[in-house]
This record gives C-alpha cells, structure tokens and sequence, in this order.
C-alpha cells in the first residue's frame, strides 16, 4: 500500500469513518484506511513546524494531544485549536483524532468538543478509567457504563465519535477488553466505540490478543499500532516488529475491520535527549514502513 498514492482519498475515508463499522465497510473502497501519526513525544514544537514535519511522512493526519501538558490546554483550545487546524490544513492533514482527558458528560467535555467539531474533528480518544481494587468490580464497570452512555448521548448531538482505548494495568478499566465491551452494551459506535490497541492487547492477552480483538471488531473504530519487548511482567516499548506485536495483527485487521478503519501509530521509545524530534520522525518513518509491509 502507497501512502502518497491514498492520501487524495483519505479525506472521503475520515469523514465516513464515524459510521458504525457495518456502514462503513459498504462505504469504504481498498486502499482507502488512513494514517495518523500519535504526536504525544512532539508536543513542544511550534505549529507549524510540526505540521511541516508530519507532512513528510505521507500521512492522512494526526492523533494530537489536546489535554492538560498536551499541544494545546483544554481551556485554550479555543483561542489556539483553530491555529492548530489551520496550520494541518496548510500541508493537507487533518486532525484525525482528539486525543484528550474526558471521561464524563459534562460542561467543559462539551465545550472543547463543539470547538473541535466546529473546526472538522470527528473523532476523540477518551481519558482512563481506574478500578478501586478494595471494591467489587462489577458495579464499578456499571457505572463507567453509565458515563460512556451519557458520553454517547452528548457525541451524538455534536456530530463526534468517541475511542475508548484498551489500556494495560491490573487496575485499567478496558485492561481485559471484556469489560468495557461490557459497559459499551448497547451503544452505537457511530458514537462511541473502541480503540484496539495491539500493544497493551498483547502485554495483557499474548496468546489472546486476536480473540479479543475478533470478539471486539463490532465495537472497533480504530486501531493502534505500538510495540513492547516482554520479559516477564516487564515491558520496553520498541519499533514496531521488534516485540510481541506482529504481522498477523495486520492481517486480522485487514480481514475482519473496515477498511477505512483509521490506524493510529503510536512512537514512544525515544529517550529524551539531542535530536529526539528527528530520532522520532525517522522512527515513525520505519515503523509507518513496516506498516505499509503488513498491510499489502
């Protein structure tokens, strides 16, 4: 797959890609599913020069941080969110995904995300959910249910899609996958679905990571590309390929997901130091090539 031959389809393939995955499959044509680069190690450039940055890769866009430490602080994303857009537009890249902190229904969640619908963005990733070990999990699960449905609810009137991310930790709501396939019951993915994410899959499902991701494909409107090497209970983020995330991911992907099911490409394993923004551009570069390999 030639993601420069793509990219002049991709805007049709975002903006589609917040139908449920049934719609979208009968929407979508191959070679259609768009790359986003996860810009959370390249918060500290200027606009401009990150967008400038992430154009060279051939991408569709990008997944930004839009949270507290982020590219942009939820209070000020309504001064500086419309510059950010602006700034993509100049190098033909959207903002594909609003990374953020939300995780209820409330005044100042709703805020941002009419500020980003407003400017194009349909689609967010949501903020953690934790467990309290001492107590029982069941009606915890139930009542982080109850938040997505208000979450949906409030997608629903704006016009924006909702990710809930598989994170791994003993005490992670989504941690397992079954729970919050769970609490998403009943939900259209229209409005709010779940983002799989083949590293933490892995680090908590190694030998279950494609069952888990076979059960959740209904739920799925995005995927996350990221790699760990695993020693025990120990993980070290690495280049894609290198640790327990393979190619047999890309091709469950390609055979039970939309093929205009956005993917996320997640770099995090450049220490801090000289030159890590141009160590994490060429990182990105290898690993949106590895991708490029896998999903042929």
């Amino acid at each position: 797959m030639d993601r420069r031959n793509f990219i002049a389809r991709t805007a049709l393939a975002v903006s589609s890609s917040i139908a449920a995955p049934a719609l979208a499959a009968e929407s979508a044509t191959a070679g259609s599913r768009p790359y986003f680069a996860f810009t959370k190690t390249l918060e500290k450039l200027p606009f401009d020069e990150l967008a400038t940055k992430i154009a060279a890769l051939g991408v569709a866009g990008l997944e930004a941080p839009i949270r507290k430490g982020g590219h942009i602080e939820p209070n000020e994303a309504g001064e500086k969110l419309p510059l950010f857009v602006e700034a993509l537009k100049k190098h033909n890249l959207k903002l594909g995904i609003l990374t953020t902190d939300i995780v209820k229904a409330d005044k100042e969640s709703e805020q941002l995300l009419r500020t980003a619908a407003g400017l194009g963005v349909k689609q967010y990733r949501l903020g953690p959910y934790f467990y309290d070990l001492k107590k029982p999990i069941a009606p915890q699960v139930a009542n982080v249910a109850a938040a997505l449905k208000d979450l949906a609810a409030m997608n629903k009137d704006i016009g924006m899609q909702a990710q809930f991310q598989n994170h791994r930790g003993n005490n992670r709501v989504g941690s397992p996958i079954w729970d919050v396939l769970e609490a998403m019951e009943g939900i259209d993915p229209a409005q709010l679905g779940l983002a799989f994410d083949f590293a933490h899959a892995t680090v908590e499902g190694v030998n279950a990571w494609e069952l888990n991701l076979r059960r959740a494909a209904p739920q799925v409107v995005a995927v996350y590309f990221k790699d760990y090497q695993l020693s025990g209970s120990e993980q070290t983020p690495c280049p894609l390929g290198e640790g327990a995330v393979g190619p047999r991911s890309a091709k469950v992907v390609k055979e039970i997901l939309p093929p205009n099911t956005p993917i996320s490409l997640h770099v995090e394993y450049i220490p801090d130091g000289k030159d890590r923004t141009e160590r994490t551009l060429e990182a990105m570069k290898k690993d949106f090539a590895t991708l490029d390999k896998w999903l042929a």
